[in-house]
């Protein structure tokens, strides 16, 4: 049977996972289904888990197991949906030999590393790999009938698996791609040398999209030979780290079939303590990099939902409000929607805990829903690294440089390259990319020097920073805060160049004391603050130095707060 229209309709905008320990505890889900009924509105959909590597036999009785709890969560207003959770491979690398109840594959099914061994993750190319998923999707959705089916981040050529797959099979098909005659031997020689550019890298990345991609068109034809408009979705892995792909959108195309249904994708690997809560700004400035790539995909993709992460779920890794501080971050650096973990059956923790972390998700819900409404009109704006038109032939398959991180956390305005902003600064890595075109490109554009700017920067270097920015954009930078206080400052700005919103996170654990916002262009005369914690309430606005500045005064922040001022006509 499959997923009704209507429900498959809009795709949810918080959502809750939970591991496949709950699908054999139903009492203890009946437990949470009490927290939701007293805090209605905290989620709309859950994520079960079930099967691992199973026969699509095994796969379907275990999505059986959970699929009893739907009348469970249709009382409480909350969709069914379903999460796979092992796809290539995940972790530890399997061992070939399989466990009762698992899917016997043939030897040829196999990854083989750069050195010409087996690895036991799939090969997403392998006839019997794509088979086998189909049939696994089929499984899934014929029992489960679930809203929306996400594939998980271990569908992936890279990071901490191989850094692609090298079988007599992806050879093949790579040459038959690139008309080249490689061998593994000097395809790896290529790939992993030390030359600063090399295109074949650009290229190696573009077929592993495609092997990607083939695999997840598996799941397209899976949901429509049922007739299933089942919502079909990627949680992906870092943005900025490119082994896997250049991009995901042929897998998201893949997704999305022929008649070109909108997907989700979910980017947020990583961060899985508050411990170090600065890992946040790192985080989610993959994050704004995946979501401006969305941006330009049209309607292609309808949810950017963040993976809060915190996995294997322990009350103490991360306190609700910590949370819930993440999400505001996520949000604002250009998702559209939550992914959230707190409770895994098999890590027992007080269910009085889940009920806090729902209530407080539930208190929250307004403020994330007027900031997500502020992220689906604007791009982030700021000043970005250019990254060079060579960034993907370089040896590290990765697009990440610390200045990023360092600039964001001082109080400058960071963006991404792919929301085209205004302005632009250089580094090391970022000049070693450059082409002839990029340098003309430059030469016509807004470039501010960052080299002097530490990663504690001087206040008159920051200063001065900030002047070079309001100099190179003829003084309609979207925003600038003078304050010596450690700040992740995101503003989202309209088409038009209008300031539609800003987002602050107090980056200290002190206060920041009353700080004096200088504002460009802002969609309205008109401010109001909002937060995790705090209704809608107006601002106080001045006017500026200029005609299209205005200085707006926001309360004190306590340590690690973080607010929203939203300009509204």
């Amino acid at each position: 049977m499959a997923a009704s229209a209507d429900q498959s309709a809009v795709w949810p905008f918080i959502v809750i996972r939970h591991t496949g320990a709950i699908n054999g505890n139903p009492k203890t889900f009946e437990q949470l289904i009490e927290c939701h009924r007293r805090h209605p509105g905290a989620c709309d959909e859950f994520w079960f888990a079930a099967g691992g590597r199973g026969t699509p036999d095994a796969v379907a009785k275990s999505c059986a197991d959970f699929a009893r709890f739907r009348p469970l969560c249709e009382e409480v207003g909350i969709a069914l949906s379903y999460q796979q959770g092992l796809t290539l491979g995940h972790g530890e690398a399997h061992d070939g030999k399989p466990k009762p109840g698992e899917q016997v594959f043939s030897d040829d099914v196999w990854q083989v590393g750069q050195d010409g061994k087996t690895i036991h993750f799939l090969c997403p190319r392998s006839p019997a790999v794509i088979a086998y998923e189909r049939a696994y999707a089929k499984a899934v959705i014929g029992t489960a009938n679930p809203a929306s089916y996400w594939l998980d981040d271990d569908l992936r050529l890279g990071v901490c698996k191989p850094n692609g797959c090298f079988c007599n099979r992806c050879i093949a098909a790579f040459n038959a791609k690139t008309g080249g005659r490689w061998t593994r031997e000097t395809l790896v020689a290529r790939l992993f040398s030390n030359a600063e550019r090399e295109p074949v890298r650009a290229a190696w990345l573009d077929f592993n999209a495609e092997s990607l991609a083939a695999y997840a068109a598996a799941v397209r034809q899976a949901a429509d030979e049922l007739n299933s408009p089942c919502r079909l979705a990627y949680q992906s892995v870092w943005a900025d780290t490119v082994y896997t792909a250049s991009s995901y959108r042929p897998l998201l195309e893949a997704l999305s079939g022929a008649e070109r249904k909108p997907v989700g994708i979910r980017p947020g690997a990583g961060y899985y303590m508050e411990a170090e809560p600065r890992g946040m700004v790192k985080k989610c400035l993959s994050v704004s990099r995946e979501a401006e790539r969305c941006r330009d995909y049209g309607d292609l993709v309808a949810s950017v939902c963040y993976e809060q992460e915190t996995y294997p779920r322990h009350v103490l890794h991360k306190s609700p409000g910590a949370i819930m501080t993440e999400c505001a971050l996520a949000l604002a650096s250009g998702c559209n929607s939550l992914s959230l973990y707190w409770f895994a059956a098999d890590h027992p923790e007080p269910i009085e805990e889940y009920d806090r972390f729902v209530r407080t998700l539930g208190a929250a819900r307004p403020y994330f829903e007027r900031l997500a409404a502020s992220v689906r009109r604007t791009r982030l704006g700021g000043v970005a690294r250019f990254l060079g038109s060579a960034a993907l032939e370089a040896p590290e398959f990765d697009l990440r440089d610390e200045k990023d991180f360092d600039l964001a956390c001082a109080g400058i305005p960071v963006t991404v390259a792919e929301a085209k902003p205004k302005v632009w600064y250089l580094t090391e890595k970022s000049r070693a990319a450059l082409t002839d075109s990029d340098r003309t490109l430059l030469a016509k554009s807004g470039v501010v020097d960052v080299a002097d700017v530490g990663k504690y920067p001087l206040a008159s270097r920051r200063a001065r920073l900030l002047d070079d920015l309001d100099k190179a954009t003829g003084g309609t930078f979207p925003i600038r805060i003078d304050a010596c206080r450690p700040l992740r400052i995101l503003p989202r700005v309209r088409e038009d160049g209008s300031l539609d919103s800003v987002t602050i996170l107090n980056l200290s654990i002190g206060d920041t004391d009353e700080l004096k916002v200088r504002v460009r262009n802002p969609v309205s005369e008109k401010a109001y603050l909002q937060g995790v914690k705090q209704g809608l309430s107006p601002l106080a606005v001045e006017r500026g130095a200029s005609a299209n500045e205005r200085v707006v005064t926001i309360p004190n922040l306590t340590g690690w707060q973080v607010v929203t001022v939203f300009f509204e006509p």
